[in-house]
């Protein structure tokens, strides 16, 4: 199977011929050819994390008996790529503002009667260009898979909207 990026990097070859047949300046800006393929790679990764996500929250479900332990989730308005996770009040968002970063953050409201809300955790996951222009996604400085990834925050996400009313 060929990989997205190798498409659009063949793609973006077969653009720059045209042009050249048709007599025209191809364009030979490598940075903006590495901004392209950051602007993918991020589009890509955040569609696999968003997949993996909505499989393994539809798995945790099917194993819940309780409804109210259930995870729901939904869409950004601002961005289609961008979601959200929610259980128990405590809401768990990923999202990216720019090509190659991707947020995430859990927040919970407030114990006391304000309307705050309280980060629980956060993180950064950052796009960096290895051999040969590949995009690799990296986290606290060392190489991320979308399965690490998922493991981590969604038991980070799952522990952190545990009703603790409930246990005892």
């Amino acid at each position: 199977m060929i990989s997205d990026s190798s498409i659009k990097w063949i793609e973006n070859l077969a653009e720059q011929e045209g042009l050249i047949l048709a007599g025209k300046l191809p364009n030979l800006d490598i940075s903006r050819t590495r901004e392209e393929v950051l602007a993918v790679s991020t589009t890509l990764f955040m569609r696999e994390v968003r997949t993996q996500w909505l499989s393994l929250s539809k798995l945790f479900n099917s194993r819940m008996k309780e409804p109210s332990l259930c995870i729901s989730w939904g869409e950004m308005a601002d961005r289609p790529d961008n979601f959200f996770l929610e259980r128990n009040s405590v809401r768990l968002v990923i999202s990216s503002s720019r090509s190659g970063s991707i947020q995430i953050k859990c927040e919970k409201p407030s114990l006391d009667t304000s309307s705050r809300i309280s980060t629980v955790f956060s993180g950064v996951l950052e796009a960096r260009f290895s051999s040969f222009d590949e995009v690799t996604w990296h986290f606290l400085e060392k190489p991320i898979t979308v399965d690490q990834f998922s493991r981590y925050y969604l038991t980070e996400f799952l522990q952190s909207s545990r009703a603790f009313d409930r246990l005892f």
